[in-house]
């Protein structure tokens, strides 16, 4: 078998036409890649040099053998590239989300250390997690619909609900077994940046309200805890986000309730069992 770095030697003498220059760039003695081109000869069976004292030079097969080697190193790097892309790829869990409630539904699933893998979330619409699920750049999704697409299991895993924070003292406090989006319209109200589709239910019902929004969870609810400013929680995060002095009041309109189906390839479904686990 040919030693593929012999044809990557071969491939620089002929870029530079120097044994000298060739040996600089590859950090050989002249010596060591003069015997190196004469083991290429003896793997190949061919002579592919012309020899003028201390001068070589490629001869026609070996011109013809050089177009080879650039194909076969070419493809080398590729393998290699693939390789490694595939290892990054095993050491890796890829989810995509359409809102960030799942990630609160199921912890063990968007935790490193329980799966020993690299986890990586994206928030985007449904449209594109499918394209992506379907073309391996996702292993994972959750969206908001049913799908019924070929060799992709589809199971609903949660319904999200939809609350109002307010301090105890608050005027909409009075709500407090229910309230609906025409009641708290028009208000200002701290809100987290990401919260994926959840964006466009708030612009179509509350387009007359403020939002600060805030990108850091930590920072939203330290501000929450010492303002009288209404935020907002789900029935899913909000053991998480529980802010002391405040109550929580259900929204009971339609379109405050948004559900989950988790969606991956066949080959993936140990991921969907792992959500019955944690359920």
């Amino acid at each position: 078998m040919i030693d593929s770095q012999l044809l990557s030697y071969l491939i620089v003498f002929s870029e530079t036409g120097s044994l000298l220059k060739s040996s600089e760039i590859l950090h050989l003695s002249q010596p060591s890649l003069s015997k190196a081109m004469q083991k290429l000869e003896a793997e190949l069976d061919l002579i592919i040099f012309d020899r003028t004292g201390n001068k070589i030079t490629l001869n026609d097969d070996g011109k013809e053998i050089l177009y080879y080697a650039k194909d076969i190193m070419m493809m080398i790097n590729k393998l290699e590239t693939k390789a490694k892309d595939l290892k990054e790829k095993n050491q890796s869990l890829n989810i995509g989300l359409t809102a960030p409630g799942p990630m609160f539904k199921f912890p063990s699933l968007f935790a490193p250390t329980s799966l020993n893998k690299k986890i990586s979330v994206s928030t985007e619409d449904e449209k594109d997690l499918l394209k992506n699920l379907l073309n391996n750049i996702y292993d994972i999704v959750f969206v908001n619909n049913p799908i019924s697409i070929d060799n992709v299991i589809c199971r609903k895993v949660m319904t999200e609900h939809l609350y109002v924070s307010v301090p105890e003292t608050h005027f909409l406090s009075r709500f407090k077994e229910s309230i609906h989006f025409s009641d708290i319209d028009g208000q200002t109200f701290l809100l987290s940046s990401d919260i994926g589709c959840w964006t466009s239910i708030l612009d179509k019902h509350m387009n007359k309200s403020r939002f600060l929004k805030q990108s850091d969870p930590n920072e939203l609810k330290e501000i929450a805890e010492y303002s009288s400013i209404p935020s907002f929680v789900t029935n899913i995060s909000m053991n998480a986000n529980s802010i002391k002095n405040r109550i929580n009041i259900p929204i009971i309109d339609e379109d405050a309730y948004m559900d989950f189906y988790a969606v991956c390839k066949k080959d993936k479904s140990e991921l969907i069992n792992l959500l019955k686990q944690n359920r």
